[in-house]
């Protein structure tokens, strides 16, 4: 979108870009039964990404954009050593960064957080320049795995955790996210 880009609201209250949706990224709507607002990536060009202020549970392919890089998170099996042993609730990541694509990482339920970043000191190390040292955190809490922004201490990362918006997203006060080149902040008037 540019700046001259205008959203034009309809009367069911859906935001729809000028041309009727022909170049969209994606899709602002509006649910009357909830009265909130949705955000949703329609599949084209390079994903809509929110950024996260919480903690986020991690579903069957998240993808999450960090720096430069991109981790797709997977609970499957497949394509493993038949001598390796997996748990249920083990959790496989997928790194695709500007250095090149990286091995799967099989992460094990151990009961602690696990750090992800640039320093070689975090139990998931990415070169990757756009990242601070400590970028985000995974963890697992009540059979589920979580990753927030920055480290256990409450200290955020530089340029944010970033989740790709292929389910509808409620859009809250203040959501920050970004499409293709594009930076958006929503506000309630």
């Amino acid at each position: 979108m540019t700046k001259s880009t205008e959203l034009k609201k309809k009367n069911n209250n859906n935001l729809l870009l000028p041309n009727n949706n022909k170049n969209a990224y994606f899709k602002i709507f509006y649910d009357n039964d909830k009265n909130l607002y949705y955000i949703i990536d329609l599949g084209v060009g390079y994903g809509t990404f929110y950024k996260i202020k919480e903690e986020v549970a991690i579903k069957e392919n998240t993808i999450v954009n960090i720096g430069e890089s991109y981790l797709v998170f997977s609970f499957q099996k497949e394509n493993l050593d038949e001598n390796e042993e997996i748990n249920e609730d083990d959790l496989f990541l997928k790194i695709y960064s500007s250095e090149g694509e990286y091995n799967p990482i099989l992460i094990q339920n151990e009961d602690r957080i696990f750090e992800i970043g640039r320093s070689e000191k975090c139990d998931i190390y990415i070169q990757d320049k756009m990242l601070s040292r400590i970028h985000c955190i995974l963890f697992y809490i009540d059979n589920n795995w979580y990753i927030k922004d920055g480290n256990e201490n409450g200290n955020v990362s530089t340029n944010g955790t970033w989740i790709y918006a292929n389910e509808k997203t409620e859009i809250k006060e203040g959501l920050r996210f970004k499409s293709n080149s594009c930076n958006f902040l929503c506000k309630f008037q």
